[in-house]
């Protein structure tokens, strides 16, 4: 029971695994594996099927899922899909997926594409073309990507992506199909399950709700006016919006608003100037305590070096509805290099202890295959973009941001413990994606100076809360976590296909 739940947790928080670690955690729910645990024989049977739709150029992989097959019957159209993969003679399909791969998570787009192009021209390369596909639609041709799924044999990669396709061309419908059909080809997909069960976007709210939109800037003006014509090319409605220059030195005050108002001249934008840079949290309070922020129902905040989709405000005030207890909802966030890749998703907790706090990954798998396009409780999300429920926060008595933390870092992650403390939630909306200039993750931007400022302020965090607050805070978000996935499963189970909906009802007495 403890394993299965281990890997179930894994899966559900990376989205999908690794064929390392799938064939890993496959071969530990077989061992000893006995007739009355056939969640075990089940999940180690998805995760070989898993792995193969990404490495199909491995025969002895492919060969490995088949020997599952009488103990673990496999979906009929992954059956017709294995069937009619052909192991290529030679290694260069299996190289050139490696090298396409790996150009992808590096940012390496003329040489992703070029891989791509000639493993798609090879034999038997139309096999890499679901995985691949979701690259091109990063690198920004989701026309091609669709062209490359109409030469590929159909797997659950090729209908999820089909599924995004469609969401980005606002065809909703469409999209809840496509998931259907991809639970048939594979149900052991969690994020699957929750995209199906999660209420649209609404976007009325934008229009019936008062929101006062917040960034702080200091000394990146050029970053700052992207973010600003982003910003006014998305859905706002009445929202009101504040610009706080937070003490700039690289550029004058009458200069930055003239930059504000020439780069978004229909924003209804008002601007603020501090003499001095006060910090992160500091700033934050400050646009909180502002008039227009105690009248409003929801308060966002953004980094002035976010590229923001067009609904954005709307996927975030839905995300807020649809949990009671939720004060604060973000996004996944992108790497500014092409292919885009994931820079931050969510966070919990993976050890707590007395002065002790260690977190998961910001984002356990890198490459965006839509495993996180779904609304989520996590214990933290990414501050760069987030919206704020002002009453929820106030009722709950939630602090504001901690000054100590200046000049920024943990700040926001010390607010989301904060609020779960507090009895509230934090919920993470995948559906909107906003790509972040600045590489967070870039070994080139950190400084001597900069990591010990983060590690001093991480150690500052760890001494705020004791360890009984950070277990009650990380049963909580578990607890919440758990009953959100197990009420998507009931919403959906009617509706599924066939093999996912026995697949599922074998699993879910185990589930956490």
């Amino acid at each position: 029971m403890r394993l299965f739940r281990d890997v179930f947790h894994r899966l559900r928080l990376a989205g999908f695994l690794d064929p390392g670690q799938a064939l890993e955690a496959a071969a530990a729910l077989l061992a000893d594996a006995r007739p009355d645990q056939p969640q075990r024989l089940f999940a180690a049977g998805a995760l070989l099927r898993q792995a193969v739709v990404f490495l199909p150029f491995d025969p002895a992989l492919a060969a490995q899922a088949r020997r599952i097959f009488p103990a673990a019957p496999p979906p009929p159209g992954f059956v017709r899909w294995l069937d009619g993969l052909r192991a290529p003679a030679d290694p260069g399909p299996a190289r050139s997926l490696a090298q396409a791969l790996n150009a992808w998570q590096t940012g390496g787009r003329s040489a992703f594409l070029a891989e791509t192009e000639a493993l798609f021209t090879s034999p038997g390369g139309a096999a890499a073309a679901p995985l691949l596909a979701w690259g091109l639609r990063a690198a920004g041709k989701p026309e091609q990507a669709a062209r490359a799924l109409d030469h590929a044999p159909e797997n659950f990669l090729a209908r999820n992506l089909r599924a995004r396709l469609a969401l980005d061309e606002d065809h909703p419908e469409e999209a809840h199909a496509h998931l259907l059909a991809s639970l048939e080809l594979e149900p052991f997909q969690p994020s699957a399950i929750m995209q199906l069960a999660a209420p649209p976007p609404d976007p009325n709210l934008v229009e019936t709700r008062r929101v006062h939109v917040c960034l702080y800037s200091w000394n990146k003006p050029e970053a700052l006016a992207r973010t600003l014509a982003s910003l006014a090319a998305t859905e706002l409605g009445p929202a009101r919006v504040t610009l706080l220059n937070n003490g700039s030195t690289s550029i004058s005050p009458k200069e930055l608003e003239a930059l504000a108002r020439r780069t978004a001249p229909n924003l209804r934008l008002e601007v603020l100037h501090l003499p001095v840079n006060v910090g992160a949290p500091p700033a934050r309070n400050w646009l909180l305590g502002l008039p227009a922020s105690r009248e409003a129902d929801c308060v966002a905040f953004l980094d002035d070096d976010v590229l923001l989709p067009r609904r954005w405000l709307a996927g975030l005030l839905s995300a807020l509805e649809a949990e009671p207890r939720a004060c604060a909802a973000g996004v996944k966030v992108l790497h500014p290099r092409s292919p885009l890749v994931i820079q931050y998703a969510w966070r919990f907790f993976s050890e707590t202890g007395a002065g002790r706090i260690r977190f998961t990954p910001n984002a356990p798998t890198v490459l965006d295959l839509g495993q996180y396009d779904h609304l989520r409780p996590c214990l933290s999300v990414m501050g760069c973009c987030h919206l704020l429920h002002r009453e929820r926060l106030e009722r709950l008595g939630v602090p504001g941001f901690d000054p100590r933390f200046s000049p920024s870092q943990v700040d926001d992650i010390e607010h989301d413990l904060q609020i779960w403390k507090a009895g509230g939630m934090v919920v993470f909306d995948g559906r909107a994606a906003v790509v972040h200039l600045q590489d967070t993750g870039d070994p080139s931007r950190r400084t001597p100076l900069s990591l010990a400022q983060a590690q001093a302020n991480h150690f500052k965090m760890e001494h705020k809360f004791d360890g009984g607050e950070l277990a009650d805070m990380r049963r909580d978000v578990e607890r919440a976590d758990s009953e959100a996935f197990r009420a998507a499963l009931a919403a959906v189970s009617p509706f599924l296909p066939a093999p996912a909906r026995e697949f599922w009802r074998t699993l879910s007495p185990f589930l956490p």
